[in-house]
């Protein structure tokens, strides 16, 4: 099972694979998830076992593609798991929703929010979609003059976050405060849901979109040298490691915050949690600085993020999916074609509008599609039962079921709660994509 890239360009070792996933995974969400659904689950309890089931997907599923990613060590390797599992029409398909949203809609939406950040210490307000822009040409610039120094970047950067995320934790457990914002009298005395509540479902479904960064460990598989150790490692490293760091942003978010009283002052859903928190701890100064700190780190995702979305196009001209131009590299290995249309195509969602509207809609498709990768290492055990497993799933197949159990669970509540809306307009998602497939190839045939 060969990589189809050379292997004079697998320059990535195990830090730099712990590196750049823990950037991808670390990105916007453990800022802002809990203070969105904190006050509907409404309990300490709650809103950790929705961090904790999420981390224990993340698990099951990262354990899952670390035995496919060593495997078949190639670019783009969550989609071609599912396309040799279960053919090149679904392969097609979760290629798709992943680049479309999992890249470059994320990219986009993930340059906004920076924007946003970028805002709060600034004199004058700028304009979020120049801002974004601005910092998608920094991340394509970043990778284009080597392969090494590309992937240096994303893992100074992941350095940065980890020390950064860590030491808020130890000093937000520690540091001294005046009082914990508390609810109201008649907001305390409301009725909070039970644990196996749709709400809870619902914020697990949410969390997961935290954790999402875990499968960028097979897809640039293609660059990561002896990948039948280090897929493993960096994928099993990096989710321990970020699973730590949300437990322990949550225990000092609930140290500072009743889950109740995780609302804006006007009513509504606390949007920047990570500010407040760091406002109650440190005072104005430090939740300004914080505003800084956190933009770096969205940079940091967007880089890792331009990275795979590279490889994933690669996986895809290789497979005859799309033309085969976009999957060329460079002398030096640089994927340049799948860089120059990640940042066109990032930057183009930039005029879209509401993307969070977006990715509502697409929740459940996105869900299903991410499903089917992990379930290829039951149906590639079955089918290529001879191929050489460097690294096995322990507990087969309790882990990968358990994952789809999960899965499963929080898109059944998510539907339940959000009515069918997002089914069909995932339906209409997947005929679009079906109707525009034949002109993406250009007839080109798939690569041998």
């Amino acid at each position: 099972m060969e990589s189809r890239t050379s292997d004079k360009f697998r320059v990535v070792g195990p830090i730099g694979a712990i590196g750049i996933i823990v950037s991808a995974m670390v990105g916007s969400g453990i800022f802002t998830l809990t203070g969105k659904f904190g006050a509907k689950v409404g309990t300490e309890e709650n809103v950790l076992a929705a961090w904790v089931i999420g981390g224990v997907l993340a698990l099951c599923g990262g354990l899952s593609l670390a035995e496919l990613g060593a495997m078949i060590p190639c670019s783009g390797g969550s989609v071609e798991f599912a396309r040799r599992a279960f053919g090149k029409v679904t392969g097609y398909l979760v290629a798709m929703v992943t680049i479309l949203s999992g890249y470059f809609l994320s990219i986009a939406a993930v340059g906004l929010m920076l924007a946003e950040y970028v805002n709060k210490i600034v004199p004058d307000p700028l304009n979020l979609s120049l801002v974004a822009l601005l910092v998608m040409v920094l991340a394509f610039l970043s990778q284009v003059v080597g392969l090494r120094s590309g992937y240096a970047v994303s893992t100074g950067l992941s350095i940065l976050k980890i020390v950064f995320v860590a030491a808020f934790v130890v000093l937000g457990l520690v540091w001294p405060f005046d009082a914990r914002l508390e609810p109201s009298a008649a907001v305390a005395a409301v009725e909070t849901p039970g644990l196996f509540s749709t709400a809870v479902a619902a914020a697990t479904l949410s969390v997961s979109f935290a954790y999402l960064g875990w499968s960028t460990g097979a897809d640039i598989a293609g660059d990561i040298a002896r990948p039948g150790r280090n897929v493993p490692i960096g994928i099993i490293g990096a989710i321990a490691i970020v699973f730590a760091l949300y437990i322990g942003m949550n225990l000092v978010y609930l140290r500072v915050i009743d889950p109740l009283a995780m609302t804006e002052p006007g009513g509504g859903e606390m949007q920047a949690i990570g500010a407040v928190t760091a406002t109650q701890l440190f005072g104005a100064t430090a939740g300004k600085a914080l505003a800084g700190v956190i933009a770096l780190l969205f940079f940091a995702t967007i880089v890792s993020g331009t990275i795979t979305a590279a490889r994933i196009l690669e996986s895809m001209a290789h497979a005859g999916e799309i033309h085969h131009w976009a999957g060329g590299r460079t002398a030096a290995g640089v994927p340049m074609t799948g860089l120059v249309i990640t940042l066109v195509a990032s930057a183009a969602c930039l005029l879209i509008g509401n993307l969070d509207q977006i990715f509502g809609l697409l929740t459940v498709l996105i869900n299903i599609f991410s499903s089917l990768s992990v379930a290829a290492v039951i149906v590639l055990r079955r089918t290529m039962p001879d191929a050489p497993r460097p690294f096995r799933v322990p507990l087969y197949p309790i882990t990968p079921l358990v994952y789809l159990a999960l899965a499963g669970w929080s898109i059944a509540a998510s539907v339940m709660e959000g009515g069918w809306y997002a089914v069909l307009s995932s339906i209409a998602v997947v005929i679009v994509l079906l109707l525009v497939r034949p002109l993406l190839s250009l007839r080109r045939k798939p690569t041998p």
